[in-house]
C-alpha cells in the first residue's frame, strides 16, 4: 500500500467521501445512539456507549495522522445537503502491503438506500486498487448476510474462508454465533471488469443497513432480525 500525497476527497454526481473532520464528531455519534443502530450490537443508550463512539471516532483522526498510512476510514457525505450518510474504509493495518479489508455502513436514516452503498463503495475500492496500489481487498461478514453477499458478488469477489468464534475477525465487528465468511477481490478481476456504479445501481430498492451485521440475542433480538434480514 502507498500513501496518496493528499487526503482522499472522492466524488460522484451526489456524494463526497473524505476524511472526517473534528465537525463531524456529533453527527457520527448520533447515528452509533439511534436505537436501531444500537439493537444491532446490544448496546444500551447509555454514557458508556457514548464514550465508545467517541473514542472510535477519536480513532479515525488519529489515523489520518500516521505515517505511512495504512487505515482509511472516511465519512459518506450527501454532495447537495452536507448530511453524513455513514463511512466507508480501508484498513491494511498489520497485513501485507498489497492488502487491505474493506468494511462500510450507513446510518439508520439512510439504511434504504442501497444504491448509495454501491456507489461509495464503488468509489472507495478503486481509490483503493489505483492510489493505494492494493493487489488484493478483503472483507467479512455474517453468513447470513445475504444482501452484502450480494453485494460482494457484484463486485467479483470470491468467498474464501468461512469459519466460526472470534479468531482473526477484525477489530470493528461484532462477535455472534454465526459463521463469518471472508470474501476477497483481486485487482486482476477488477481490472478486468470493473463495475459501472451510475450503470448497475439500478438494480431496484434493496435495503443496505451494515456491512458487517450480524444476528444478535438478547432483549432487541427481534429488532436486529429484522434489520439484518433487511440487508
Amino acid at each position: 500500500m502507498r500513501s496518496p500525497e493528499l487526503p482522499p476527497r472522492l466524488e460522484s454526481k451526489r456524494f463526497i467521501l473524505r476524511d472526517f473532520a473534528p465537525s463531524d464528531r456529533a453527527a457520527f455519534v448520533a447515528y452509533q445512539m439511534d436505537e436501531r443502530y444500537r439493537a444491532l450490537y446490544g448496546t444500551a443508550d447509555n454514557d458508556r456507549t457514548r464514550t465508545s463512539s467517541n473514542a472510535l471516532f477519536d480513532r479515525f483522526l488519529t489515523w489520518q495522522e500516521e505515517r505511512p498510512r495504512r487505515n482509511f476510514q472516511v465519512g459518506i457525505f450527501d454532495k447537495s445537503s452536507g448530511d453524513l450518510l455513514g463511512c466507508v474504509g480501508l484498513r491494511g493495518k498489520d497485513l501485507p502491503v498489497d492488502s487491505a479489508i474493506f468494511g462500510i455502513e450507513l446510518s439508520p436514516s439512510h439504511w434504504g438506500r442501497y444504491r448509495a452503498a454501491i456507489e461509495a463503495s464503488t468509489m472507495m475500492i478503486a481509490f483503493g486498487f489505483r492510489e493505494l496500489d492494493l493487489a488484493s481487498i478483503m472483507g467479512v461478514t455474517a453468513s447470513d448476510n445475504k444482501r452484502i453477499a450480494r453485494l460482494a458478488d457484484w463486485f467479483g469477489a470470491e468467498v474464501v474462508a468461512e469459519r466460526h468464534g472470534s479468531e482473526n475477525s477484525p477489530e470493528w465487528t461484532t462477535e455472534c454465533g454465526t459463521a463469518k465468511v471472508d470474501w476477497s477481490l483481486k485487482r486482476t478481476i477488477w481490472d478486468h471488469g470493473r463495475p459501472d456504479a451510475s450503470r448497475r445501481t439500478d438494480a431496484g430498492s434493496d435495503n443496505f443497513v451494515y456491512a458487517n451485521c450480524n444476528l444478535k440475542t438478547g432483549t432487541a433480538a427481534e429488532m436486529q432480525k429484522h434489520a439484518c434480514k433487511g440487508m
